[in-house]
């Protein structure tokens, strides 16, 4: 994401690489409906279970920052097309999950400087939160503040609260979708919470009261 923390939000997975440049169409393959998501049947076994288990919070990730419906499908289907091309690297990782959320980001990263703007996940996270009609959303006085705030974290914080707090996965589930631990997950969430009360001039503990909602 552009300008998250002053330096392209490239921080934490600088050795992720570059998506992978697609020339002409892809030959078919046989595909199989699986949870809701097309997954193809002549990948691994365990790319296709991680499009199954995590695909649809790569997608939401993904639109929130590029505030398009189409260009999101496009993005999540490259992220998983490279890494399908490069599965025996991703396989060698230390730890998969964390390296191919890593991908995603490096690639709505990319996608954003290509098109040469900013994320648009301010304007895009606060009309998600008032479209599912969530109280504590509308009745934060500072929302539109809070959004720009929690897109300016640094992006492993920001990705924590997008996941826990404006997407609404539980810690393990946000902890499995970015290859942390729990433990990790909370204290990503500590960390932000302090910069975020910081930032907007409250407490500690009325931003943890904002933060938990």
């Amino acid at each position: 994401m552009v300008g998250i923390d002053g330096g392209g939000r490239a921080d934490a997975y600088d050795d992720v690489p570059s998506p992978q440049a697609h020339r002409g169409p892809p030959e078919p393959v046989p595909q199989a409906v699986v949870g809701g998501l097309t997954a193809d049947t002549s990948l691994p076994n365990d790319l296709v279970a991680l499009m199954v288990m995590h695909g649809e919070a790569y997608w939401k990730y993904a639109h929130l920052h590029l505030g398009d419906a189409d260009a999101t499908d496009g993005l999540v289907d490259d992220v998983f097309a490279d890494l399908a091309t490069q599965w025996d690297l991703v396989l060698r990782q230390e730890n998969v999950g964390e390296f191919c959320w890593g991908v995603l980001r490096a690639t709505v990263d990319d996608a954003l400087a290509r098109l040469a703007r900013p994320s648009a996940f301010t304007a895009a996270a606060f009309a998600f939160a008032l479209a599912g009609a969530r109280e504590e959303f509308q009745a934060l006085e500072s929302g539109i503040g809070l959004f720009a705030a929690i897109g300016e974290l640094p992006e492993r914080q920001h990705d924590v609260v997008v996941l826990t707090y404006v997407l609404d996965y539980p810690v393990v589930t946000a902890a499995r979708i970015m290859g942390i631990t729990k433990g990790g997950v909370y204290s990503l969430r500590r960390d932000a919470r302090r910069q975020l009360a910081s930032v907007l001039g409250l407490d500690e503990q009325s931003a943890e009261r904002a933060e938990e909602q």
